[in-house]
């Protein structure tokens, strides 16, 4: 009775326009926010398609999404087809699917608020005396008769109705959930309450009912008692699967690949076998011929024609099942295919073969083809989609959207069944060019095995035998391509347990990959029967097995990350040692009021010319942007003078930067150079020469490195180095750089007053090892301080007379240059102060010691 009159409301629904489900096969695309029965009215208001004898047989593989949540639906009822459960909890069920294959997002229980419901009887309907619009009622129950106000407006005594009992958990108005409890309305007792479709979450099943109208089951007395998930069937538990997790996975996109990880999981054993039995095929050729044009992408086919009485009706079980996971029942041959591509994971089509005019040929378009698709929209295809033509032209767009012009119809007699395996890039390809994305094209996009495309059509076959009135195989099986071969793959035994942190057997390893379907091999050799096997993936998982580290995480996986106990991981870290002295070079000149500049390390030629340097010794990159960067720079002197140039205005007196970088040529190796920069705005004398200023600054920059400078003369400057003014820079010994004035032909290139430059190699610099540090402490007693002017010429190297001064008195403590002057830092001729510091360690020395001793140190400096 009750099929009867799901089956009369949905004939009633054929004449009315409605929208197909959402997608849910893999993708079932829904707020999450919304709990779902099995389908849901928000669904109705997404896509407004035509009736469905207008639109034909409209596969719901086909369909288009709508919104963009991706959840896959299993069905428990469904598994427990093919298994017997051990773990009967769904949700230790999810948890287990979420840690060790995919993340179960929602658990759904169907009819959850149809507990402590039943079907009730009406038995007598009075107006209420103190409410206008509501009724006492008294309704005969599973336990007894029960008094209830209510506000129905469809309400008449002899209906049957669904009843909530005290305790059950409603939808307030289909808003909050809420708790019957035995209360008073409006002066009334009320012992539960007659319930609308919004109030249980039934909106699917009664999508016509109104505010204030309540479910009418009829009036059989048949029923009355009887609780209502009984009654409407909604026994299963749905899982919502986040199919991000398995795009990689092409096998799970199906109940019976859940069934497999279900077995492998322990959470259940095999029932019957997952694979169908093969169907018997006349020796009759089909009644056209099938070229395959390009045979690449279609490396799997499986066909039949088949002949039928009428279209029949689709069983109570199948649309309950359907229904479950989204999908609305269409007709019988729709029905069964989208059945088996739930099940099975390959979606499949059903063509009326009498609107086939000669033969077909599954080929590539060319720009510009067009196709009408099931859904009526008229589609400009791109060049290089996979379509179905026959003489009319494309009745297909292959592993996307059915043509218009075959689509099976309530007429059809003569049945083209088919069932491929397409290239995934030209799926994808012809889904991002057309805009047009489909259930059975996100399915394809991720590569149906050639496998389960084989079970799908036999699958579909031994249905279509059960099921479909008269229905005849009236060709022969029309096979292409093979279902593939499985690789053997090397494991190493030792490496499962190195790799996972486990303490495994190799019987335990072998056996996990056994529940999975891998089978296995072992080598003659005794000894290395022990160290590795070969292992073979099973064929629905040749997509994604490809080496010994998958098969790896299988084991790992199945045994279940969360058994492995977490190991802190032990060792000594020991930094590695840092050279901080060009951070100290840093500081120090940062704290000098200099700028650090960071340019990019690439150069154009004619920045190298105006500096004088070969532009032929630089390196070209094989790829440039431009010619503005085209060469690696082989100096930082460049870099510096082209930013003083352009912010030169942007300091009063003195223009200070410098940078650090790599450079490169050829002929030497790579090198990080400190580049310095000094510009004297003002008139400058010998006192505040830019080559003096900026020695005092690298001097001190080095001391604090714990690093002496020295400078020599340089014979033969560089090309922009001044002829009198550049020396080497010697440290430790060694010549790791220049320090120089600016030519001044390069100077008016760059339009710069006096300025000088500092070019250090730090890469040898800091090879070098720093001076000890000597600690001295202060002195005790006092020191007395003379100072004295000698001239000097610029031949006459001031370095050596130091060193004299400083070792002709023991009570001499310390020599340093106090001041150098001349009118003009270009004359011959300067005055040099020295300061002169005594003392002693033991006694305060008196006048008349100093003066003596600082006689001996005038006499020295005048000779």
């Amino acid at each position: 009775m009750r099929e009867a009159r799901l089956a009369r409301r949905r004939r009633k629904e054929k004449t009315q326009p409605h929208a197909l489900a959402h997608p849910v096969l893999v993708l079932d695309f829904l707020p999450k926010n919304i709990k779902q029965m099995g389908r849901d009215e928000n669904r109705e208001k997404n896509t407004a398609l035509p009736p469905r004898e207008a639109r034909g047989g409209y596969c719901s593989f086909c369909r288009p999404f709508s919104v963009k949540l991706c959840t896959m639906k299993i069905s428990l009822d469904w598994l427990s087809d093919f298994i017997t459960w051990k773990e009967h909890d769904p949700y230790k069920i999810a948890e287990r699917l979420t840690i060790c294959t995919a993340e179960v997002e929602e658990v759904e229980i169907q009819g959850d608020l149809l507990s402590h419901c039943c079907i009730g009887k009406v038995l007598s309907v009075t107006k209420h005396p103190n409410a206008d619009k509501l009724s006492l009622c008294a309704v005969q129950t599973d336990q007894g008769t029960k008094h209830v106000v209510c506000g129905g407006t469809n309400l008449s005594e002899g209906m049957c109705v669904a009843f909530a009992h005290t305790g059950a958990r409603v939808r307030w108005h289909g808003t909050e959930l809420l708790t019957l409890q035995k209360t008073k309305i409006r002066g009334e007792e009320s012992e539960g309450m007659i319930c609308a479709a919004e109030e249980l979450d039934l909106v699917s099943l009664f999508p016509h009912s109104k505010e204030r109208t309540i479910i009418d089951l009829g009036e059989n007395d048949k029923d009355v008692g009887k609780p209502l998930r009984e009654y409407f069937g909604l026994t299963d538990t749905i899982l919502h699967v986040d199919n991000h997790a398995i795009t990689h996975r092409p096998d799970l996109f199906s109940q019976s690949g859940f069934a497999r990880e279900c077995v492998a999981l322990g959470l259940g054993i095999w029932k019957r076998n997952i694979l169908p039995k093969k169907s018997l095929f006349p020796k009759t050729p089909l009644p056209f011929k099938l070229n395959i044009d390009v045979p690449h992408l279609m490396p799997r086919y499986c066909a039949c024609c088949l002949t039928i009485d009428s279209l029949g009706e689709t069983p109570f079980w199948m649309r309950r099942r359907l229904e479950a996971l989204g999908w609305r029942s269409l007709n019988l041959p729709i029905d069964i295919t989208n059945y088996v591509a739930l099940e099975c994971g390959v979606p499949l089509h059903s063509f009326d073969a009498e609107d086939f005019v000669g033969d077909i040929h599954m080929r590539t378009t060319e720009e510009g083809e067009k196709i009408v698709t099931l859904d009526k929209i008229q589609r400009r295809l791109p060049e290089g989609a996979l379509v179905l033509s026959d003489e009319e032209g494309i009745f297909d767009l292959l592993g996307i959207m059915g043509g218009l012009r075959s689509s099976t119809k309530e007429s059809s007699r003569h049945i083209y069944l088919h069932s491929a395996s397409l290239e995934p890039l030209s799926i994808r390809k012809t889904m991002i060019a057309t805009g047009l994305r489909t259930d059975a094209g996100t399915v394809y996009e991720k590569g149906v095995p050639h496998i389960t495309t084989e079970v799908g059509f036999f699958r579909a076959l031994q249905l279509f035998t059960e099921l479909v009135p008269g229905v005849k195989i009236v060709s022969q099986l029309d096979s292409r391509g093979d279902n593939g071969k499985a690789p053997a793959i090397t494991l190493h035994l030792e490496k499962i347990n190195s790799y996972l942190g486990t303490d495994m057997s190799k019987t335990e390893a072998e056996k996990t990959l056994s529940t999975l379907g891998f089978t296995t091999s072992h080598p003659t050799s005794a000894a290395q029967q022990v160290q590795t096997c070969k292992v073979f993936p099973p064929l629905w998982r040749l997509g994604d097995i490809h080496g010994e580290h998958d098969l790896i995480e299988e084991v790992g996986r199945i045994h279940g990350y969360d058994m492995i106990p977490p190991v802190v991981p032990t060792g000594i870290l020991v930094p590695p040692s840092r050279d901080q002295r060009s951070h100290s070079l840093r500081d120090t000149l940062k704290a000098e009021g200099y700028f650090e500049i960071l340019p990019v390390s690439l150069i154009r030629r004619t920045l190298l010319e105006q500096c004088c340097i070969d532009h032929r010794n630089a390196l070209r990159i094989e790829n440039p942007l431009g010619e503005e960067s085209a060469l690696l720079i082989p100096s930082t002197l460049p870099l510096l003078l082209e930013h003083a140039q352009k912010n030169l205005t942007q300091r009063e007196h003195i223009f200070k930067t410098f940078t650090i970088a790599h450079t490169f040529a050829e002929g030497r190796e790579e090198y990080a150079e400190l580049g310095m920069l000094l510009v004297q705005k003002d008139k400058e004398n010998l006192s505040t020469s830019t080559f003096l200023q900026i020695k005092e600054h690298l001097q001190e920059a080095l001391n604090q490195t714990g690093l002496a400078l020295a400078l020599e003369p340089l014979p033969s400057p560089p090309s922009f180095g001044h002829p009198c003014r550049s020396a080497h820079i010697v440290i430790n010994g060694k010549p790791l750089g220049f320090l120089l004035d600016l030519h001044p032909s390069v100077r008016s290139v760059f339009d710069l007053p006096p300025c000088a430059t500092v070019l250090l190699n730090l890469s040898l610099l800091q090879e070098l090892h720093p001076r000890p540090l000597i600690v001295q402490p202060l002195p005790r007693f006092p020191t007395i301080t003379y100072d004295f002017t000698t001239p000097r010429t610029h031949k006459q190297p001031v370095a050596l007379l130091l060193q004299s001064l400083r070792s002709c008195s023991p009570l001499l403590l310390d020599v340093t240059i106090r001041d150098v002057f001349a009118p003009h830092s270009t004359d011959p001729e300067f005055n040099l102060t020295i300061r002169c510091t005594y003392g002693a360690s033991d006694r305060t020395l008196t006048e008349k010691e100093a003066q003596r001793e600082h006689a001996k140190v005038m006499a020295l400096a005048q000779n």
